[in-house]
């Protein structure tokens, strides 16, 4: 099990596209060097095993699932850390977990949806005149509870970053956050959708509208949007679904807290 230079992240993109329909946005984000991150690899010149790790202990494991060598590193590697959030490419993978980890980690079945432009909604939902939508910014961050600096220094290492390199959008009503659509993740070609409403305001489409936002800047900047949720978000599968995105694919997370 070897630490990729930074310099060789490359190397593990074709592998993670074989493995594209469940390969977490994230993944794609460190190897292309949107946010900080560790890769291992089996081999470096020609990997068939790797391990994506971000900062924050998310991690994504895919490639040859019988590989003894590594996966017993692997193994020593995961006992060490105290906290993670392990995504698996294949059953497969599953089972290794299961058979290795059985007692340590809390397994979960997760959702990855794919888009389809000719299913998306190209209608606009009327807001009331006070609500007002924003493009998220400095001071929008500020301002919410939810999407906050502590948020975008999670998963983004910085605010700064996320500036420079997501988007989002926010609405207001009368000064105050009560919706936003950002993007948790993205790559040169992928952005992933995080959707947040405060509960009080929830049930009216505005997480409708704002990823209508999203997704419209998505096709304008030549992106794909990318949606997972957890298997029981029931909620977030009907928004999913009326927002053009479809054929659900199931996946494995498995949690140690």
């Amino acid at each position: 099990m070897f630490a990729l230079d930074e310099r060789e992240f490359h190397r593990v993109i074709p592998l993670l596209r074989e493995y594209n329909h469940t390969c977490p946005t994230f993944a794609y984000s460190v190897a292309e060097k949107f946010i900080s991150g560790m890769i291992y690899v089996d081999d470096i010149n020609r990997p068939t095993t790797i391990l994506v790790s971000t900062e924050n202990q998310v991690l994504f494991i895919a490639g040859n699932e019988w590989n003894g060598a590594f996966n017993k590193q692997l193994m020593e590697f995961l006992y060490l850390n105290q906290r993670f959030t392990l995504f698996s490419a294949t059953k497969e993978w599953d089972h290794v977990f299961h058979d290795y980890l059985n007692d340590q980690v809390t397994p979960m079945m997760r959702y990855k949806f794919s888009f389809h432009p000719k299913k998306y909604p190209q209608q606009k939902k009327e807001l009331p005149q006070n609500f007002l939508i924003k493009e998220i910014n400095e001071e929008t961050i500020e301002l919410t509870s939810h999407f906050n600096q502590k948020y975008y220094n999670q998963y983004w290492g910085s605010v700064a970053n996320f500036l420079n390199d997501g988007f989002g959008y926010c609405m207001l009503d009368n000064g105050r956050i009560i919706s936003e659509c950002t993007s948790i993740f993205r790559s040169t070609s992928i952005a992933e959708i995080d959707i947040v409403t405060e509960k009080e305001y929830t049930g009216n489409g505005l997480a409708y509208v704002l990823g209508l936002y999203f997704i419209n800047k998505c096709i304008e900047e030549g992106l794909t949007p990318s949606w997972d949720c957890d298997a029981n978000n029931i909620p977030s599968m009907k928004l999913a679904k009326k927002l053009g995105f479809d054929h659900a694919k199931e996946y494995s997370i498995f949690l140690k807290k």
